[in-house]
């Protein structure tokens, strides 16, 4: 008699013509597989989110009505992601690896002056394929600062990545360290995406005047 270990739905019929249930434990081979379809599942569900996140912003993120678009139950998306703050998570961290991939490319070269970099990050701020994801950012920092969760922890880590990218682009400060350079231009740059989003073409010209302070003309002995 085969003694139940865990439970499967096989059927074997005996010859006394009683059904039993034939249990089994089954192997690592398709314990290693169904993982790794799940797995691969929840990528391809993050990175359809991170898409539609990125046309459409962040809305509130129901489970309910992403699922609906995806073609799936809320039920079966919270079995890939276990909860609501988990797919925001896993979405969010799809987003800053897509980010980190655009920027890559403006990650090498010279470093720039203050000026000369609040100038270039705001016109690429504003290319088509880095544009949705300024918004979404905005909307993130925005979020964690209402202490929305889990928005909050997200926004703090953020903000820390692109100060340390700010820094890594910008040339040493001649009178020795400034450790607000990079905060400040960051506060510039999310204040202008800010303004923008609200009113389109309100913060026309303002690249150009606080470059110009960022960056003054030093004057020489001649000057007046």
């Amino acid at each position: 008699m085969v003694r139940p270990f865990i439970c499967s739905t096989y059927y074997i019929p005996e010859p006394c013509s009683t059904r039993y249930i034939f249990c089994m434990k089954p192997s690592a081979d398709c314990t290693r597989t169904a993982r790794g379809d799940k797995t691969a599942r929840h990528a391809a569900l993050t990175a359809e989110i991170a898409t539609i996140v990125l046309h459409e912003g962040l809305g509130d993120m129901s489970v309910r009505a992403l699922a609906a678009r995806l073609g799936t139950s809320d039920r079966m998306l919270l079995y890939y992601f276990t909860t609501r703050e988990q797919m925001i998570l896993a979405v969010l961290h799809e987003i800053s690896d897509r980010l980190s991939h655009l920027l890559a490319g403006h990650s090498t070269g010279p470093r720039l002056s203050p000026g000369q970099f609040l100038t270039r990050v705001l016109a690429l701020a504003h290319e088509a394929d880095v544009a949705p994801f300024m918004q979404v950012w905005t909307d993130v920092i925005a979020r964690g600062a209402r202490g929305m969760q889990p928005y909050d922890s997200v926004a703090r880590d953020v903000v820390r990545g692109w100060m340390a990218w700010i820094d890594s682009r910008l040339t040493a400060p001649p009178t020795g360290a400034q450790p607000g350079r990079a905060a400040a231009i960051l506060s510039i740059v999310e204040g202008i995406s800010l303004l923008e989003a609200a009113s389109p073409g309100s913060t026309a010209g303002v690249s150009a005047y606080l470059a110009s302070l960022l960056d003054p003309v030093p004057c020489g002995p001649d000057s007046p």
